[in-house]
């Protein structure tokens, strides 16, 4: 018997050592390790004296929240390389004992762990930085093997750690991946790879660029928590005046900058599409998971294309063409100031408000939620292309879960933290995971299930089927990851 334990946007970064409510949702006080720590140990119970692989699905790790230097949090733009990548993530584990231990227990009950790399810990493709990950876990299990610290004990424990830059699919067939190559802001082309054209430093994105250079920056917000970020247009307002209004933090210049720099960045790096890497890439994911070179080549075509491919969405999200029909608008207002003259033309003070108006109403920018709409979609797709029984995305923060005949589609949702309000307590109320279970029978069970109060709870799932009648013959289910024809680079 086989246990998949998939959870995902965990967000852990270095931690917050202020007390107010600028960047709450990072102070240890909200952190979840403790309650990951309290869900992987009730797990472990349940499962012992079987096999169950713990995945790590993409953006565990928070490479774009600010670093902690000399006594505060920074906003960065670091490198993202392995020079910058190694402290960072030494950093965030050092502040994260509890979360490391508790995966050094499952470590040490002689489960496997995997790591797949989403858009915001996408650092987790450099060797060195994997390397150092490795290492600490590797110290965490030691650290509680009383019995054997020898250096074959570390050994077999390493050979456990897996990592992933694209996808991982299970001897079961379940297939689990971040999902962020099919929202065109924090795709990569190249997702094995996604490095520059010199190699070294990962490209970009412009989800990436619009964390570091301004979402972080407004640190009353919970970026990673939809209802600490989405209000109406009066709760924007009350917000402003409540924290901005009498601050030396000036949203205006936080945006202008900030947008300036992310549409030089994306601007120089654009590149036309270049097929030896896109061959090299589908191949690279192909050797990495067992699966057919056809197969992961009919996969990459459902990626988005990075925004910067599409420059005019770029403007359209960071609202630049807003504020250019604002800026129109006052022109017109002045234009008619100066025509009409005073005290009638007055009246052209409204006309910037009417033109912003209807420009949005001709012109809607498409809503978040259609992009997290895609990401579902595409998870059918990828089930019939691969002919999976199962797959796992991540990224949305969305906890889903659906069995559709025998496959199950679903998503692991987010571990991070939540706040009630800028400066309210710590809201630990349900965090969401995927636990699917292939049987002696080869039977999948399982779904998706919610860690409260201290106790596991289904949501979705299906329980194991009763076991049918003996009959004369079997067919044994294989197992074996299928192997890589040469013939399948016609493929690409």
């Amino acid at each position: 018997m086989h246990h998949t334990l998939v959870i995902s946007d965990i967000h852990l970064s270095e931690v917050e050592p202020g007390t107010g409510p600028w960047m709450r949702h990072r102070q240890r006080a909200f952190l979840p390790d403790g309650e990951i720590a309290g869900m992987l140990d009730a797990v472990l119970d349940a499962v012992r004296g079987q096999r169950m692989t713990l995945v790590l699905n993409g953006d565990v790790f928070d490479f774009d929240a600010p670093r902690v230097i000399d006594g505060r949090s920074v906003c960065h733009d670091l490198p993202r390389d392995a020079e910058h990548g190694v402290p960072a993530i030494a950093a965030i584990l050092d502040d994260h004992p509890i979360f490391l231990e508790a995966l050094g227990r499952v470590l040490d009950e002689g489960h496997e762990i995997v790591i797949v790399s989403g858009n915001h810990d996408v650092l987790l493709t450099l060797p060195e930085v994997r390397a150092h990950i490795a290492a600490r876990l590797c110290d965490a299990a030691c650290a509680l093997r009383a019995r054997d610290r020898s250096p074959g004990a570390r050994a077999a424990i390493a050979a456990r750690i897996h990592f992933r830059a694209w996808m991982h699919v299970t001897p079961d067939r379940v297939l689990i991946e971040h999902g962020h190559l099919y929202d065109p802001y924090c795709s990569y082309r190249y997702p094995m790879a996604p490095y520059d054209d010199g190699g070294r430093e990962i490209v970009a994105t412009m989800g990436s660029m619009g964390t570091r250079l301004l979402v972080s920056r407004l640190g009353y917000f919970n970026p990673h928590d939809d209802s600490s970020v989405m209000m109406t247009q009066l709760g924007y307002f009350l917000h402003w005046a409540r924290f901005y209004l009498f601050s030396r933090r000036w949203l205006a210049l936080i945006w202008a900058f900030g947008t300036a720099r992310i549409l030089a960045r994306l601007w120089r790096s654009r590149r036309p599409f270049c097929r030896a890497r896109y061959r090299g890439n589908v191949i690279a994911c192909a050797r990495e998971t067992g699966e057919r070179v056809a197969a992961v080549a009919r996969h990459a075509r459902l990626f988005e294309p990075p925004a910067e491919s599409r420059f005019l969405r770029v403007v359209r999200e960071l609202w630049v063409d807003h504020v250019f029909v604002i800026l129109v608008g006052a022109a017109l207002g002045a234009l008619f100031i100066g025509v009409v003259g005073l005290p009638l033309g007055l009246l052209g003070g409204l006309v910037p408000l009417l033109v912003f108006v209807l420009y949005d109403r001709l012109v809607p920018k498409p809503p978040l939620a259609e992009t997290w709409l895609r990401v579902g979609r595409v998870m059918r797709n990828v089930a019939k292309i691969h002919g999976a029984r199962a797959v796992v995305f991540g990224h949305t923060h969305n906890p889903e879960g659906s069995w559709e005949g025998d496959v199950f589609i679903g998503n692991s949702g987010s571990w991070s933290a939540a706040v009630d309000g800028p400066d309210g307590a710590p809201r630990f109320g349900e965090h969401p995971f995927v636990w699917l279970t292939n049987d002696d029978r080869g039977e999948l069970s399982g779904g998706l299930y919610a860690w409260k109060g201290g106790v596991i709870e289904p949501r979705i799932i299906r329980e194991p089927q009763p076991e049918a009648p003996p009959r004369s013959e079997a067919v044994p289910r294989s197992t074996e990851a299928p192997e890589i024809r040469s013939d399948d680079a016609r493929a690409i």
